[in-house]
């Protein structure tokens, strides 16, 4: 776990740019070294954008830039019932965005400037892979960047900017930097919809919101694609994001539990495996009309990950998504504390019987290797063991991780 005593504070549409890198960085990892800087990601938040109601506007010819991507229903808000059961607000959902974590991992558990994200972030991630790579940190919502204040006073973010509810200064200042810069990844974070659905609900006002995002996410396209005329080479993955539905049936506010403030979505530019494109149809937790059986918004970060070339170490592994592209990993990982016998059950959606086996480590511990249509492993005599424990599952070399809490 991460502490930071660093204050900061930037103005609206200033950039921060800071180049220390911590002392205690892993060195890269050999494939990542070996790779050019031709892959580069476009991440676009769009705060409290309904997913229904973005259907609406693409059906209406309102959001036509957004809907040219190829787009899925997500969920965000964890498990309900569980760890990592969040509230449905931008803190929360804006950290496990970028670290691919839920809330018992990141601790952002709440709408705070002061609370600091303790999970490796997106771009912690990526610059102990690739150094030399570039990041920048465009938002609307100031508090996401103060959230992550830790990740720009390490060097993780080499350009944050606050913006401060203003999303032509977002859609401006990215938009420059998408076709002039040298960044490898910028993330962009629009308001509007959100402070229109607060002020307003389902009102036409709300729709004219996702109107005028969609308008600026046409921007930020416009100039990647300027850029792509003069930068042919580039492998550029965007994904367009909320961080939270809204609560029905007038869509004035979010926090709680409820599927549609839980319904998300993930819309990308490429083709995506079956985590994204065919959901689960018989989830292990059956709530929320089958929600849990759909990608989630953890997943986000593993696949700008994945586009990058970053292939994380299962014994290091700590991340609760799956990558959205490339080979699949298990599906549906859960896990059980049984008190009374001092045991672990980890079970997860396996597929038929094949030769490929499922490794499992516990704090980066090699401890079983079993077929995938096992579906279920057992880690007994847990009984001298305390505190949180990390679990992780791996197959076709793609790891996804839970955290556990034991206490005797």
């Amino acid at each position: 776990m991460r502490y930071s005593t660093v204050a900061f504070s930037i103005t609206a549409c200033l950039s921060l740019s800071l180049t220390s890198v911590a002392a205690h960085a892993l060195p890269p990892s050999s494939a990542d070294n070996q790779t050019s800087n031709t892959q580069k990601a476009l991440l676009i938040g769009v705060d409290g954008m309904q997913y229904e109601k973005l259907q609406e506007a693409i059906a209406q010819n309102m959001a036509p830039h957004i809907g040219s991507l190829k787009l899925a229903k997500s969920y965000i808000g964890g498990i309900d019932g569980t760890p990592t059961e969040q509230l449905t607000n931008s803190g929360p959902g804006w950290t496990t965005i970028l670290t691919g974590s839920w809330v018992d991992r990141h601790q952002v558990d709440a709408n705070n400037g002061a609370l600091r994200n303790q999970a490796p972030s997106l771009f912690e991630q990526l610059k102990r892979a690739a150094p030399q790579r570039k990041t920048t940190s465009i938002v609307s919502w100031g508090t996401i960047n103060d959230n992550f204040a830790e990740d720009i006073a390490q060097g993780y973010i080499d350009s944050a900017t606050k913006c401060l509810d203003v999303d032509q200064c977002v859609a401006d200042k990215a938009g420059y930097e998408l076709e002039h810069g040298e960044s490898d990844l910028v993330f962009a974070h629009f308001d509007e919809p959100d402070l229109a659905g607060h002020d307003h609900g389902f009102a036409p006002e709300y729709q004219q919101a996702i109107q005028g995002v969609d308008a600026q996410v046409g921007q930020l396209l416009s100039a990647l694609k300027r850029r792509q005329a003069t930068h042919p080479t580039e492998d550029w993955l965007v994904i367009v994001s909320p961080d939270h539905g809204r609560r029905l049936p007038d869509g004035y506010s979010h926090g709680q539990q409820t599927l549609s403030e839980k319904t998300t979505f993930i819309a990308m530019n490429k083709l995506a495996n079956a985590q994204l494109t065919d959901p689960v149809s018989a989830p292990t937790n059956p709530g929320h009309s089958g929600l849990y059986g759909f990608a989630s918004q953890a997943d986000i970060t593993p696949t700008i990950l994945k586009h990058f070339g970053v292939e994380p170490d299962a014994a290091q592994h700590s991340m609760d998504g799956l990558p959205l592209i490339g080979a699949l990993g298990v599906r549906q990982l859960t896990t059980q504390v049984l008190p009374a016998t001092s045991q672990v059950v980890l079970t997860w959606q396996g597929d038929k019987p094949r030769g490929e086996p499922v490794h499992i480590y516990r704090d980066g511990q090699h401890i079983a290797s079993v077929p995938n249509h096992q579906g279920e492993y057992i880690d007994n005599d847990m009984k001298d063991i305390n505190g949180n424990v990390n679990y992780t599952v791996e197959i076709n070399k793609v790891p996804v991780s839970r955290l556990v809490t034991l206490q005797h």
